[in-house]
């Protein structure tokens, strides 16, 4: 009978603790690491051959909308397969618990609008057999995972659970009754193995009708007690996403007074504000474990103005991009809501509206072919318009149908570079789930180790696996993952790094979920192996069918 479960044999072992890399065999038993030998001499159940690989661990990912996909998809692709073997959902305050079930309809519609989540797979893929937050984690963990999964709480939804949906879209207090039961729920999902709570203040994230979230109204009091509920526990972490906001600052502020009272450590996407990164740098003097998520990745958004919704953080293009594509053509036609519309583009400047990064993609009408490939300024030049002018009208000329491109994010590829080589910054950000027909960001652990490491050398592998897999579960108190030591759980990536790339040019439309809605999927080349605690899971983009990941729970992660 074999000694082990698996044995891998002649890879290149990058343990993910900065360590320098080593020839060796490893070997895995009851889902653990067993064994890290230049030889091991007995065999295994299963032997796979890593001989001109690199075995490393599997990446973590902190910052993921998987929450409604995993009801129907249990590997949470594209990330199952791109080498992520452990992430967290629940992020920006986004979620589906608690939630009662008349607000069910209401919760999907704003998940539809914000993370550009397909509604009609929401409604077809969810099982809603749960309400509270400790049925929803019961929920995920009888049905079947094939990676592992941390929920955090999310605000919004906690909010609206007590004060109703639509009134916590409005009201900016609570009464100390409310506050109370706010803090008991959350209590009670950190008592059920909750990872931490999360948040959002991001203009550009708007429910269905264009109004705010519970979490753009709330008063920084509530914010202030629920971090001290955290401070009872010792586990779990803040997420927040500043994102584009008018009050950075001031959220920078209040940040910094939640980390002080819970104790916990915080991940922020911090915005555009040239001074966050003098802030971040001044809370890590004073001693307070705080870290940006940045993107690894440069985004292209391809999209078309009948459905897209990037646009929320300007004022005035709300109203006109929210409804049925026939509503939005009636709004978009009105005499006057262009004036406003340029003042916008004027006054909060973005890489999506520089007219000179936004391109036309695909026309619909054969009159219009002349203006594929071409950017909008361009046309605006040639044509003697202005920028706004040559958007609107063409989408309205094709009824919203054109499809464009602009990048979806405000870094340059040499400023990031910069950014995610910091050592207080995290780049377990794959926004998985979300904004489905519009963007790939599950790629990061490829694209990371493919241009910054093995093209760019921004830094040593060694250096790139701590960062991708030791530090996002250390931050979120994921125990025993991350790293490849004897009695770590077996989460692991085998890839030939030679190897490592995209299997498309460009991400390709797949109808594969719920209704046949279509999203736009991506393969990775050079990924021999995935396994998810000593199961392997994907076998050269092959899905085994095995499903062996784990709820974790944040009480298990103690001592």
């Amino acid at each position: 009978m074999p000694e082990f479960d698996v044995v891998i044999r002649g890879g290149t072992v990058v343990d993910g603790t900065g360590i320098p890399r080593f020839r060796g065999d490893l070997a895995i038993k009851d889902g653990r690491v067993a064994m890290i030998s230049g030889r091991i001499n007995a065999g295994g159940a299963k032997e796979l051959d890593a001989s001109g690989c690199i075995v490393a661990p599997g990446a973590v990912d902190l910052h993921t909308h998987y929450d409604a996909q995993l009801n129907w998809d249990p590997y949470a692709s594209l990330s199952g397969q791109f080498g992520v073997t452990s992430l967290t959902v629940g992020q920006c305050g986004f979620g589906f618990a608690p939630t009662r079930p008349e607000d069910r309809d209401l919760n999907m519609r704003m998940m539809n609008r914000i993370e550009a989540i397909p509604l009609e797979s929401m409604r077809q893929g969810m099982r809603w057999d749960w309400e509270t937050f400790p049925e929803y984690m019961d929920s995920l963990d009888k049905q079947g995972l094939g990676v592992n999964v941390g929920c955090l709480v999310p605000f919004s939804p906690l909010r609206g659970y007590v004060l109703g949906m639509i009134p916590a879209r409005e009201r900016t207090s609570v009464t100390e009754g409310e506050l109370n039961q706010m803090k008991q729920i959350l209590h009670e999902a950190m008592q059920a193995g909750a990872f931490g709570l999360s948040a959002d203040k991001n203009l550009e994230d708007r429910p269905e009708d264009g109004s705010w979230l519970p979490s753009h109204v709330a008063s920084r009091e509530e914010f202030l007690a629920l971090s001290q509920v955290l401070s009872q526990f010792g586990v779990g972490h803040l997420g927040w996403t500043i994102g584009i906001s008018d009050d950075q600052a001031g959220q920078r502020d209040m940040l910094a007074e939640m980390v002080r009272m819970s104790g916990r450590p915080l991940h922020v996407a911090l915005g555009n504000d040239p001074d966050s990164y003098t802030w971040l740098d001044s809370m890590r003097a004073e001693g307070l474990p705080i870290v940006s998520q940045e993107l690894a990745v440069p985004l292209i958004s391809e999209f078309k103005l009948s459905e897209y919704n990037l646009f929320d953080y300007m004022p005035t293009w709300v109203q006109p991009l929210v409804g049925t594509k026939e509503e939005r053509i009636a709004k978009l036609s009105e005499d006057g809501i262009r004036v406003g519309m340029k003042r916008d583009v004027i006054e909060r400047p973005h890489p999506r509206t520089d007219w000179k990064q936004v391109q036309v993609v695909e026309v619909v009408h054969e009159r219009n072919l002349k203006y594929e490939g071409l950017s909008i300024a361009d046309i605006a030049e040639a044509e003697g318009k202005d920028g706004l002018d040559v958007f609107l009208d063409l989408a309205l000329d094709e009824d919203l149908e054109t499809e464009f491109a602009h990048p979806a994010g405000a870094t340059a590829l040499d400023q990031m570079g910069r950014v995610i080589s910091s050592e207080y910054a995290h780049i377990s950000v794959s926004d998985g789930g979300a904004h489905t027909r519009f963007l790939v960001n599950s790629i990061w652990p490829v694209y990371f180790l493919g241009h910054w490491i093995r093209e760019e050398n921004l830094m040593s592998l060694e250096q790139a696996h701590q960062k991708m897999s030791a530090f996002p579960a250390w931050f979120s108190d994921m125990k025993n993952r991350g790293t490849l030591r004897v009695g770590d759980f077996a989460d692991i990536m085998i890839y030939n790094m030679d190897e490592l790339g995209l299997l498309y040019d460009k991400p390709q439309f797949a109808t594969d979920f719920p209704g046949g809605e279509k999203r736009l999927v991506q393969m990775p080349t050079g990924i021999r192996y995935i396994l998810v605690n000593g199961t392997v899971t994907f076998q050269e983009n092959e899905c085994t069918g095995a499903l062996p990941g784990k709820l974790l729970r944040s009480y298990d992660q103690i001592g």
